[in-house]
């Protein structure tokens, strides 16, 4: 494990450099209706209603722009956000301080087995965003879905936003393509996620393999796939 651990602390995205992660940062400035976009379905998802109380880990969380969102319309949540870069852990806590003791913002380095020892379990949901596939290697990625699965309770769901490698390379180029056409500007960025390690039907795979069950595609637009399985049988509310 030592050596996934070293593989993420010398690619080329370094997260552990704080010059590289407020670079990448000001980057995201530009993606902005991008992420939203993306970040609406993801909350679209959760099966609770507003004023529902539930504990969800946000993994990978980054400087917690997707929690704030989570946290102001679903009013009685707590959110456990974790994330290896300590100017993301700053962020974060800066940007969810007026949420006081719902937050709670923890740096741990996620190619480490040992990432979610001051975390905790039975959550209620686990999410993440654009960031498992920094971990490069398919069988940290495996043992990682494991991990995960154990963090959360009985009925919970687990979503992931993420880059998936195409399945076939000779097809690869043709998001490139319809990226450049002036008449249909795409929200998606048309590159990303050099670090994949899975194409979608290798993901839900190795989702099934970490127990859960359903797992499935639940929306996907050229490199960047939402995809999650539930830990047994699904709870979601009859209306919202």
């Amino acid at each position: 494990m030592e050596d996934c651990v070293e593989t993420v602390r010398r690619s080329r995205e370094n997260w552990f450099d704080d010059t590289f992660v407020a670079a990448w940062l000001v980057d995201q400035q530009d993606r902005t209706v991008e992420r939203l976009r993306q970040f609406a379905i993801i909350r679209s998802l959760i099966p609770r209603s507003t004023h529902e109380p539930f504990r969800y880990l946000n993994i990978g969380a980054g400087d917690g722009w997707l929690d704030e969102l989570l946290l102001s319309r679903f009013t009685s949540a707590a959110a456990t956000l974790v994330d290896g870069s300590a100017l993301m852990v700053d962020r974060a806590r800066a940007r969810l301080a007026s949420y006081g003791g719902r937050v709670h913002v923890v740096q741990t380095n996620l190619a480490s087995p040992e990432w979610g020892e001051p975390v905790g379990e039975d959550f209620d949901l686990a999410v993440s965003t654009i960031a498992i596939h920094n971990l490069r290697e398919a069988a940290r990625i495996r043992t990682l879905y494991a991990e995960v699965f154990r963090t959360l309770a009985p009925k919970a769901l687990f979503l992931n936003l993420d880059y998936a490698r195409p399945v076939s390379p000779v097809l690869a180029p043709l998001s490139r393509w319809a990226h450049a056409d002036p008449e249909h500007p795409f929200l998606t960025h048309a590159s990303g996620g050099g670090g994949s390690a899975g194409t979608v039907e290798e993901q839900l795979v190795w989702l099934r393999e970490a127990g859960f069950a359903p797992v499935d595609c639940l929306w996907k637009e050229f490199q960047v796939a939402l995809f999650g399985g539930a830990k047994g049988a699904l709870r979601v509310p009859d209306a919202r």
